[in-house]
């Protein structure tokens, strides 16, 4: 659902390629426009209707976001296509936009789904190699951070490589970007010599990673379970905890189980947030729901929460 961002001008046409064009990308840490995002995403993703910009304001000011950075925040969102505005008296109003909810719903399932190691290995690995010229600086980065978001890694310069990917899928992501200087293949890991293509990715970085986070969060696992967290708790915490989740899937491809070593951290990292997001769910509903009917026009709009997948994980290699 978890910046530095500049805009980046591309002819892009396909749901991936504007995530990364006007979407801001993830960083370590959180930004008001990532916050926002988050808590849209989070309880509006599913809704058409418009959301008083003081409704937003409050929520914000219960993550420690001051108003006029809120406002700000809001004003880019828009600017980008984000999000949309209109104004009812005095009032300004915001949703997003149907682009922004569509590809946002295809993050959230991608996120949702992250860490439950619900697809097998078979065992071959897709491969591109591709050149873009230098006057097209540009477009190569803009194409390697889509790799990237699909679960590519480089092995050298411009060969890059994923256990899970449709060739045919890979070829429309060229033809959107314009790169047609390529060649894909597939191969059976069985087949290759030399050079192990799992080493393409920092394994030990990558376990790393989730130590943080089960730091940050696991303390509130038994507070959630003893009921010592209030509404406005368990809404700053879900949303903290949303957001900080959804960062992963950009810098780990979630690689198959079969590839990984016997004891790795997704797995634990991913029982937690399930666990958690759940557990917070009804309280921090109950939250926004009071903010809702305080600062909204009437009738106070609708509010609704996603749940995770219940699947706990990665199971460990045989």
């Amino acid at each position: 659902m978890r910046m530095k961002h500049e805009p980046v001008t591309t002819t892009a046409a396909t749901d991936d390629a504007l995530v990364i064009a006007d979407f801001p990308r993830p960083q370590k840490g959180s930004s008001t426009q990532h916050l926002l995002i988050t808590l849209l995403t989070d309880f509006w993703l599913d809704s058409e209707e418009w959301l008083p910009s003081r409704l937003i304001v409050a929520l914000a000011a219960d993550l420690d976001v001051t108003a006029s950075a809120t406002t700000s925040a809001l004003s880019r969102l828009a600017s980008r296509g984000v999000l949309e505005q209109s104004s009812a008296g005095r009032s300004s109003r915001y949703r997003l936009t149907d682009n922004a909810r569509a590809r946002l719903t295809t993050a959230v399932d991608r996120v949702f789904a992250f860490g439950t190691g619900s697809t097998r290995w078979d065992g071959c690995w897709t491969v591109i190699a591709f050149t873009i010229q230098e006057t097209s600086r540009d477009v190569r980065e803009l194409f390697r951070r889509h790799l990237k978001w699909r679960g590519f890694a480089p092995v050298y310069g411009a060969l890059w490589v994923s256990p899970r990917e449709d060739p045919i899928e890979l070829e429309r992501a060229c033809a959107t970007f314009g790169v047609t200087d390529y060649v894909i293949f597939r191969t059976a890991d069985t087949a290759l010599h030399g050079k192990k293509l799992i080493d393409a990715w920092p394994l030990d970085e990558l376990t790393q990673h989730y130590e943080p986070f089960i730091d940050r969060f696991a303390p509130w696992v038994s507070r959630t379970a003893n009921g010592d967290v209030s509404a406005e708790e368990a809404f700053r915490v879900r949303i903290q905890l949303m957001d900080t989740w959804r960062m992963f899937p950009w810098n780990d491809p979630d690689l198959p189980h079969e590839l990984l070593p016997a004891r790795w951290q997704l797995t634990e990292a991913r029982t937690l947030f399930a666990n958690l997001c759940t557990s917070l769910a009804d309280p921090a509903l109950a939250h926004v729901q009071a903010h809702a009917v305080r600062h909204a026009l009437q009738p106070a709009p609708t509010v609704c929460l996603r749940l995770p997948d219940s699947r706990d994980g990665h199971q460990p290699p045989a």
